[in-house]
């Protein structure tokens, strides 16, 4: 019987120390944390606390996309998780084994749910477009719940340690690197995070030592920790935990930060009524949760794959659903026994619009043979005019050919060749190009600028870019020899 409790004891992860580490998460964008059903009023509500009613992040959906980020962070984006007690890495450290996994070991980190401040959110709608009509499809109206930007919660991991040594300062060390992606606003949560939801970011951390080993008043503060009119206090607090992780960032990006002006007027519908006094127009410009005009992720990307399918089309015939569905992700609803959904390598931020003003139109239909209005066809619309928007636009793993495409794509947005939102068949949604910073790993950051309609950029940076856009047209030979 001794015996038997000696193994068990030997066996057990002997904690010694409890890092109890606690901050504010803000989220920066919209995001959906959904309950996996179909709502009374809305197609895709938020998950909510059924005795606070409160939006409600779970700590699982935490832990998922922090160790994601770690995976990405050792071994690069979209890669298998080598998985193995010779070779663990950091994730498999801190979160323990996969579902599967014989000899995979319980997670040491302990990761609350967090109930947000207050229960308000937005309605966004979601539509699909019909790539030859570019009409709505049928069947594809939807509106989902989003979590407005400014949207607290507060987060608390408990990290449990054993005696100091080789693995407590790998644990530490893991902890410190997921951390730091939080707080850089490098991890999304949520559905959409590809088309700019759930971005978020912590400004600071508070990080409580307990040694429950060595300190009795350690001991009893961990115990009474949510009555602190006990009097018990530890005797360590900082604001980080002292450790960097050393490893090399696998991470391949490729990324567009382009700041353009509204060349015209810009509409993206939206759900939301106009606060405009007693007049409020039938159609208004999408915003935000703050009352901010904004660019939303899903219809900039819609839009870039509508002209990214017709540059396909003309510089690498029989390639371009290949390529597509590479960047953009394969359609969930065209799943096949050959072909499952994927992921988008192509990730489009929402963008606020800063300055300009919103300006009702009134607009009335025409009968064509008439010449006169149709009876109650007169309506108004309020488009955002004037103002600067900077679109953030990266491709993870990109090769030379995803990086000619966006860069294609990037020369149309700026200069006014490919519009954005609705009713662009009056002219509305161009755009001008002002400058562009483009960060490439591996590569020196290179500029663009816009001198009175003129660009300008350095001789080895154009060299650079005709050698992506001639690696795309390159495709279209590898598939006539093929």
């Amino acid at each position: 019987m001794k015996q038997a409790y000696q193994a068990q004891w030997h066996a057990s992860r002997e904690v010694a120390t409890r890092l109890v580490v606690t901050g504010t998460l803000v989220l920066t964008s919209p995001a959906h944390l959904g309950n996996g059903d179909r709502g009374a009023h809305v197609d895709l509500p938020i998950l909510r606390d059924t005795l606070e009613d409160l939006p409600l992040l779970q700590g699982s959906s935490l832990a998922g996309a922090l160790r994601n980020y770690l995976l990405a962070y050792e071994q690069g984006f979209q890669q298998p998780e080598v998985r193995g007690a010779k070779r663990m890495g950091l994730a498999e450290l801190l979160f323990g084994g996969v579902k599967g996994d014989s000899e995979g070991e319980q997670s040491p980190l302990i990761i609350d749910d967090a109930l947000a401040d207050f229960t308000l959110a937005e309605i966004r709608d979601g539509v699909r477009i019909d790539g030859k009509t570019r009409t709505a499809q049928n069947d594809f109206k939807y509106d989902l719940e989003v979590l407005p930007p400014g949207t607290h919660f507060p987060l608390r991991f408990e990290l449990l340690l054993p005696e100091e040594g080789d693995q407590a300062t790998k644990l530490r060390a893991s902890l410190a690197l997921a951390l730091d992606g939080l707080q850089r606003g490098e991890i999304a949560l949520g559905a959409r995070k590809s088309r700019g939801y759930g971005r978020c970011a912590v400004a600071t951390w508070q990080v409580v030592e307990y040694d429950l080993r060595h300190s009795h008043e350690d001991l009893l503060a961990w115990l009474s920790a949510e009555h602190p009119d006990w009097g018990y206090q530890p005797a360590q607090v900082h604001n980080s935990l002292g450790v960097h992780a050393q490893r090399e960032d696998k991470r391949k990006i490729f990324r567009i930060a382009a700041t353009f002006e509204l060349a015209t007027p810009l509409l993206i519908r939206s759900a939301e009524p106009l606060n405009d006094g007693d007049h409020q127009p039938d159609v208004v410009h999408l915003r935000d949760g703050t009352g901010q005009p904004i660019i939303s992720g899903t219809s900039l990307a819609g839009v870039l794959r509508a002209r990214a399918k017709r540059i396909l089309t003309t510089v690498a015939a029989g390639q371009e659903e290949a390529i597509l569905n590479s960047l953009f992700g394969r359609d969930m609803h065209k799943r096949s026994a050959n072909e499952q959904p994927s992921a988008s390598r192509l990730i489009v931020h929402e963008a606020q619009i800063a300055g300009g003003r919103t300006l009702v139109q009134n607009r009335v239909a025409i009968d064509r043979f008439t010449g006169g209005a149709y009876d109650t066809a007169l309506f108004s619309e309020a488009p955002q005019v004037g103002g600067t928007v900077t679109l953030t636009l990266s491709i993870h793993n990109p090769s030379d050919a995803d990086k000619g495409l966006l860069l294609l794509l990037l020369k149309d947005l700026w200069t006014g060749d490919l519009p954005i939102g609705g009713t662009s068949s009056v002219g509305r949604g161009r755009l001008r190009g002002c400058k562009a910073t483009i960060h490439d790993t591996g590569q020196p950051e290179r500029k663009i600028v816009s001198d009175e309609g003129q660009l300008k950029l350095p001789t080895e940076a154009r060299t650079v870019f005709e050698s992506y856009v001639v690696a795309l047209q390159k495709a279209k030979e590898r598939s006539s020899e093929a």
